[in-house]
């Protein structure tokens, strides 16, 4: 190999350290990843560079999708997070990043990590030609809980198998009660919705104290030990590469009598438009005159309704409601239950419940009481327009 194709095969990767710079990295396909030095901030790679995106930069969620068909996954899981807000179609927030886990009858678990829209001013460089969410540039062990810091953030990674379904930036900056209660909540929420079993123990990346691994260890029940934060790891980036490589050559190929094809279909759709046009446009009028009523006549939508439906899912014990409200179509339920399991098993319920489906749900995380009990809102947003 040249020197000039050595030095194309090789790429600089820079990541963030616990304190307030940068660790850069050189890896190429044949050889493991070197560490060369410290640096300011990522601009001072040299090359081109992926950048391992911090923690705090992206939000990163795990979900079942009823379906195992995973060229359909990523269409379903993207209108999902439009639904949350966390994506948009007219391009104001970055595409999500899509990853399918597994597959079992009728469903999939896919993991989706969106870039937030404040990016970091220093991550933006020219010379940056790809990002990647740290989290999976990291060797994370099978069913842990892992934590380590980012620019003096505490990190948190959840695995299922090996696949990461959580990442998140604490609260809290140090390892205490706090910190633990909101991870022992994240834990909580993640054993509800099924997207994790029974954890093996916990993993501490970098310098931690014995005192924080012994709190760790009583707070949440697993035991703890302490490594190194290890070299990164890029098999995703590698079978990307390799597998653009094996496409790019047929699409070439195919490319001119691709682009011919698709004119002669324009032409086709544009004259069917035209003479379809004025039917579409009397339909259209008509179905919008319905959709205005429709929160009005049906039935499943009345707040009593809805009330009646909710409470048949209470517990007999441990469990009470103590607000119901609607507020333009928007429907707020809170109350009380004996622990946060049971709170999320009953917004799991209503999730699931067929005469609720025409609602979108959402619980915040509980909130603990010191006598244990744990007070919850439920909210859900109706599927269809609604008039104010």
């Amino acid at each position: 190999m040249t020197e000039r194709a050595r030095e194309r095969a090789q790429r600089s990767f820079v990541r963030c350290t616990p304190a307030e710079d940068w660790e850069l990295w050189t890896f190429s396909n044949t050889k493991r990843p070197q560490f060369v030095r410290r640096i300011k901030r990522p601009a001072a790679a040299p090359g081109r560079v992926i950048v391992g995106l911090p923690v705090k930069q992206t939000v990163t969620t795990a979900t079942w999708v009823a379906t195992d068909d995973r060229a359909l996954v990523p269409e379903i899981v993207e209108l999902q997070l439009e639904q949350q807000g966390l994506i948009q179609r007219d391009g104001k927030r970055s595409a999500p990043d899509i990853r399918v886990l597994e597959t079992q009858a009728d469903k999939s678990l896919a993991l989706a990590t969106v870039l937030l829209p404040d990016l970091d001013p220093e991550l933006a460089f020219e010379s940056a030609v790809q990002f990647e969410p740290a989290g999976f540039t990291l060797p994370l062990p099978q069913d842990r809980l892992c934590i380590w810091r980012e620019q003096g953030r505490i990190a948190t990674a959840v695995t299922r198998g090996r696949n990461p379904v959580h990442l998140q930036i604490v609260g809290e900056t140090e390892i205490g009660p706090e910190m633990i209660h909101e991870v022992r909540c994240a834990l909580l929420h993640l054993g509800a919705q099924r997207l994790c079993g029974t954890l093996l123990g916990i993993v501490l990346w970098g310098d931690f104290s014995d005192e924080e691994v012994q709190q760790l260890q009583k707070g949440l029940e697993l035991r703890a030990s302490r490594e190194s934060l290890p070299p990164p790891t890029f098999p995703r980036i590698q079978r990307l590469l390799l597998a653009g490589a094996a496409v790019y050559l047929a699409a070439i190929a195919a490319l001119v009598g691709y682009i011919g094809w698709q004119k002669f279909q324009l032409s086709q759709m544009r004259k069917q438009l035209a003479t379809e046009f004025p039917t579409v446009q009397a339909i259209q009028a008509t179905a919008d005159e319905w959709k205005k009523v429709e929160w009005a006549v049906d039935p499943q939508l009345y707040p009593v309704e809805v009330l009646y439906q909710v409470a048949a899912l209470i517990p007999p014990q441990g469990m009470r409601l103590t607000a119901f409200e609607v507020v333009k179509g928007k429907l707020s339920i809170r109350g009380e239950a004996s622990g946060a399991a049971a709170a999320f098993k009953l917004a799991e319920d209503i999730k699931a419940s067929p005469n609720l489906k025409l609602f979108q749900w959402q619980m915040r995380s509980p909130s603990l009481r010191p006598d244990g009990r744990a007070e919850f809102t439920i909210e859900g947003d109706p599927k269809i327009a609604k008039i104010d």
